[in-house]
């Protein structure tokens, strides 16, 4: 059995495991559902952020989920670690509000089980998908693939081919897949 090689993590992102560890199961599965990097690299590209800024703008969305930054100063955060002006770090904390925040805060609301809970919208495509699997697992097998109707057929030989005379002595050419005529 070969060894685990797996790069050591750094002490920061020790501490965002070890912290993301000790949230309840119904917090960690709702950060989980929100595809926050997804979202964030959406936002980079929107507001034409650096991919090293970018980084820095996912650290924060990240401290601030899990507690280790306060909600309330994510716009200040933003402007101080990635050095953007106050209007621009505001415009980003609005939108990783709505495109971060809110999500989750409605998946915990339903994880929770709370009356304000908003229903997880689904497409009608989805709906389809979610039968077409469930009718699968209830006939308790995958269906055969589709029997095959026709048969294959090769192409008519060149009239150029002789079975025991190697390519690259054939004068004629013509019709010869591999070969190109001489120019």
């Amino acid at each position: 059995m070969e060894p685990n090689h797996t790069p050591p993590q750094s002490d920061f992102e020790t501490k965002l495991a070890t912290r993301k560890a000790a949230l309840p199961k119904v917090i960690r599965d709702a950060i989980d559902s929100a595809d926050i990097a997804a979202r964030l690299r959406g936002m980079a590209e929107k507001h034409r952020l650096h991919v090293d800024v970018w980084e820095l703008l996912e650290n924060e969305v990240r401290l601030t989920l899990l507690g280790f930054e306060d909600a309330a100063n994510l716009a200040k955060n933003i402007e101080k670690e990635l050095g953007v002006p106050a209007a621009d770090a505001e415009s980003l904390a609005l939108d990783i509000n709505e495109s971060v925040f809110e999500p989750i805060r409605e998946e915990l609301e339903r994880g929770l089980g709370s009356p304000q809970a908003k229903e997880v919208e689904v497409t009608e495509l989805e709906t389809l998908r979610t039968q077409a699997i469930a009718a699968e697992r209830a006939s308790g097998s995958t269906p055969p693939p589709p029997l095959l109707t026709a048969k294959a057929t090769r192409a008519p030989l060149s009239s150029a081919y002789v079975a025991s005379q190697p390519s690259h002595e054939r004068k004629a050419v013509d019709g010869d897949p591999y070969r190109e005529p001489p120019v």
